[in-house]
């Protein structure tokens, strides 16, 4: 059945190419889209005729008078897998019309064999998000999570490492859900696994290799960024059994947060005081850099000589340098600094605290 909506997407489509007013009609001889909306919903017979003997059916002036609803003109049936599922009207002499009928006819069944597979992509890709979303977020598969798994083409023999992209931008691709990209096209194996979540992320489940991961995502985050053309971050998980799954996500999940545009990927493997960092909350954070930093957050001057200073590895020599500020005048800033603080930035338990309370600071006033 021909719905409405696709219908009247049709009309606009087909007349841009034609001046002759055009009807889209159901199997049932019902008008559903029109260039005349006055004849929207009118029983149309000579499209029903034209549908029930699945073929085109000319309607003459004198014919007017004989059937319901008919305007002289053409109707074709159209079909689509071999079964009639609407009928195409256009509305003129016959004579004028004939000529170029069957080129909006195939025009016609073209359009809706494309909206038909578009359809099946964007319900093909729901299934999937909907199977991912259970298989990392619930607890075991069980006997039916295994027949969906057959039934999605999904190998769940295999070992799979999650990847977590995230879009930086507004992403059109992610916005309209259609990717004119295959696995392939982004250098990924059939078994690897890749939907879409959320409104500006991705989920890869990328199959067990032999090779390192960090090449493929960095041939991959180059791809979707001129695809997307916006920035993109991801987090991987570490490689997981079955049993784990869920696990390699959260990892994704843990080094996802700490990727920036120095480092657009990360490896949770890699992580070590971020995941730490990342369990402490970000209440316990802000209270934590108010206390260290309280006395020098109006001293921008001294912020900003800190902030080299430990870029500098606390070298006294390129901190002056990178400042372009004499060497006793640096001194005299960290001493300054000292004092407000009631900090030694000789001692590493407060250089310890300070380079936490800054990494704090920078979260909670992004």
């Amino acid at each position: 059945m021909l719905r409405t909506s696709l219908a009247k997407k049709i009309i606009r489509e087909v007349k841009s190419f034609i001046k002759e007013d055009l009807i889209m009609v159901d199997t049932s001889g019902t008008i559903i889209a029109s260039t005349d909306p006055a004849r929207i919903g009118n029983y149309h017979e000579g499209a029903f005729i034209a549908a029930s003997q699945k073929e085109m059916k000319i309607i003459s002036s004198s014919d007017e008078a004989m059937l319901a609803g008919v305007k002289a003109g053409i109707t074709l049936p159209l079909f689509h897998q071999q079964k009639v599922v609407g009928v195409i009207g256009i509305t003129g002499t016959p004579e004028m019309v004939l000529p170029y009928g069957e080129l909006i006819k195939k025009m016609t069944e073209l359009l809706i064999s494309e909206n038909y597979y578009q359809d099946q992509f964007e319900w093909e890709a729901r299934s999937l998000e909907t199977f991912v979303f259970d298989w990392l977020l619930k607890d075991g598969p069980s006997s039916a999570f295994q027949k969906r798994a057959e039934v999605l083409g999904i190998n769940m023999e295999v070992s799979r490492q999650v990847v977590l992209i995230e879009f930086q931008g507004d992403s059109t691709l992610l916005q309209l859900k259609r990717w004119n990209f295959s696995e392939q096209d982004l250098g990924l194996n059939d078994d690897d696994i890749l939907v879409q979540w959320g409104h500006n992320r991705m989920i890869l489940l990328l199959e067990k290799r032999k090779t390192a991961t960090l090449p493929l995502l960095e041939r991959l985050r180059i791809i979707l960024e001129k695809l997307a053309a916006t920035s993109v971050f991801m987090g991987a998980g570490k490689d997981s059994a079955l049993s784990s799954v869920k696990e390699s996500y959260l990892e994704a999940e843990r080094a996802l947060e700490v990727c920036d545009f120095d480092n657009p990927i990360v490896l949770e493997e890699n992580l070590r005081l971020e995941m730490i960092l990342q369990s402490i909350p970000k209440s316990i954070k802000k209270e934590f850099s108010e206390r260290i930093l309280k006395q020098v957050h109006g001293e921008q001057e001294l912020m900003d000589t800190i902030h080299v200073y430990l870029e500098k590895h606390s070298s006294l020599k390129d901190t002056a340098t990178e400042l372009h500020i004499h060497i006793n005048t640096l001194h005299y800033r960290l001493k300054k600094f000292e004092t407000l603080t009631n900090l030694n930035l000789k001692e590493v338990r407060d250089l310890s605290s300070l380079y936490l309370s800054l990494l704090f600071l920078d979260e909670y006033t992004k």
